[in-house]
């Protein structure tokens, strides 16, 4: 088979010979930016978890969600209300779910429940280094 049909097949090989099938396969939708001046905490929702307060370091947020680490073991599907707070005193409380986790890394994917344009107004508006994930 010879033509641009063989060369996509050649170029698809030669990816997934370098990429697993969850990098092949990513359907991330949104820009990650990390920011360094936002301060994250968890609120376990639920029966027994409604007061814990947990410290998270962000490790990069977007428009649909954040990437966190958190020394608390959190299972899949919590709810949560994800409180950032900006270095400007600027604060949003965001209702998400844990929708992955790495129990070894102890890093864990949020996704926002909703869309928060107030906040995604924010992140842009207060962005002082542009640092893409």
């Amino acid at each position: 088979m010879s033509g641009p049909e063989n060369k996509t097949n050649k170029r698809i090989d030669i990816f997934s010979k370098l990429l697993t099938d969850k990098e092949l396969n990513n359907q991330r939708a949104a820009v990650r930016y990390v920011r360094n001046d936002i301060t994250a905490t968890l609120r376990l929702l639920g029966l027994f978890n409604s007061s814990k307060f947990i410290p998270a370091k962000l490790l990069d947020i977007s428009s649909k969600g954040v990437a966190i680490e958190v020394k608390k073991n959190i299972s899949l599907k919590t709810k949560v209300i994800l409180s950032l707070t900006f270095k400007s005193g600027m604060n949003f409380k965001v209702p998400a779910k844990i929708i992955y986790k790495n129990i070894t890394l102890k890093q864990y994917g949020v996704k926002f429940e909703h869309p928060n344009e107030k906040l995604a107004d924010y992140l842009l508006a207060s962005q002082e280094d542009l640092i893409f994930k």
